[in-house]
């Protein structure tokens, strides 16, 4: 089986969603060999996936995931990662925001892999316990309104495949699967990717994967290139299903009653350094680190049906960050996971 699919990307033939489940399968259940495994990924990374194999993919992945407990209505503002941002943990900061103004949110993450700083490792420095257990989890949910779901934790069956993505040393089709695969079955999605032509291709994926809302996101920065978030420097191309339909579009500061700023300010060399920064942010200090969690919690207030635009979604994220509930999420967060 694996051997014919190999066959078929090697002659340029794309793969159906039912090619990508089996070989999917075959990795995580340790049937393919290294060599396979590495050979298809390596084919896969010649090209842009198409949606039938990113659906593949994630079915697969959603099959052997370790599950969380959680409501409804719970969101999801996790990036492909990717994009080698300097930048601090914006996705994570903005989850914390979002979860203070009344969002749910399980907030699917790992350590760094391309960036400075992976959310796995910026909460860790924050004193939170990422490697807490399911039922911890659940209970931050309905206690504080998120918890943090450690990828290498809900996934183990990827260890058939670890030691391979580290030896070829690129980004793989692996690296996409973040936003489709989050543990506790969020529906609602506010997802970052590296580049702007897989905007409509995730969004595809996760709608046929039963999304109920997402946007879809990739950010331009002058100084760091393509960014998995909403960008403060420049525009942001967006594609969002808003339940009903799809469309895309581009987005700058200015659309949401912001203004466009450089990022220097927030660049950051360690998960300790962007901690420091989360901290501010969340204490009320104002600038653009603050306006660019403003943007991305207000996106994700929007996907949580929160606010009805983004721009409302940055007015109740500067009330609640002012009010300290966003500093008070995070310390109990902190508590919470740490308890015995």
């Amino acid at each position: 089986m694996m051997k014919n699919i190999l066959k078929s990307l090697v002659a340029g033939q794309t793969l159906s969603e039912s090619e990508m489940q089996a070989a999917v399968s075959a990795i995580m259940s340790g049937e393919a060999d290294a060599a396979q495994i590495g050979a298809l990924l390596a084919l896969l990374a010649n090209r842009e996936p198409t949606v039938d194999e990113l659906v593949g993919v994630a079915r697969v992945m959603r099959r052997f995931v370790l599950p969380v407990e959680a409501p409804d209505e719970v969101i999801d503002t996790c990036g492909a990662g990717g994009a080698g941002s300097r930048l601090f943990n914006i996705s994570t900061t903005a989850a914390i925001v979002a979860a203070a103004c009344g969002v749910p949110v399980a907030k699917h993450g790992n350590r760094a892999v391309t960036s400075r700083s992976g959310s796995a490792d910026v909460l860790a420095a924050l004193g939170v316990n990422v490697e807490a257990p399911p039922a911890v989890q659940t209970r931050c949910l309905q206690e504080i309104n998120i918890c943090f779901a450690f990828a290498q934790r809900h996934h183990p069956s990827m260890k058939h495949v670890a030691a391979v993505r580290t030896s070829l040393g690129f980004a793989t089709i692996f690296n996409l699967i973040g936003p489709l695969t989050n543990p506790a079955g969020a529906r609602k999605q506010l997802a970052g990717v590296p580049r702007p032509a897989l905007t409509e291709k995730v969004l595809a994926a996760l709608v046929r994967l039963g999304a109920a809302r997402a946007m879809v996101v990739c950010g331009v920065d002058p100084l760091e290139g393509n960014l998995c978030e909403l960008s403060l420097a420049g525009k942001t191309h967006v594609s969002l299903f808003d339940g009903t339909e799809s469309r895309s579009f581009a987005l700058v500061p200015e659309d949401v009653g912001l203004k466009t700023q450089s990022s220097e300010s927030f660049c950051v060399d360690s998960p300790e350094a962007s901690a420091q920064i989360v901290r501010e942010v969340l204490a009320g200090k104002k600038g653009a680190a603050r306006d660019i969690i403003l943007l991305n919690a207000g996106a994700a207030l929007w996907v949580g049906e929160k606010a009805k635009s983004v721009r409302e979604g940055i007015k109740k994220a500067a009330v609640a960050i002012d009010k300290g509930a966003g500093a008070h999420t995070l310390n109990e967060l902190v508590r919470m996971t740490n308890a015995s």
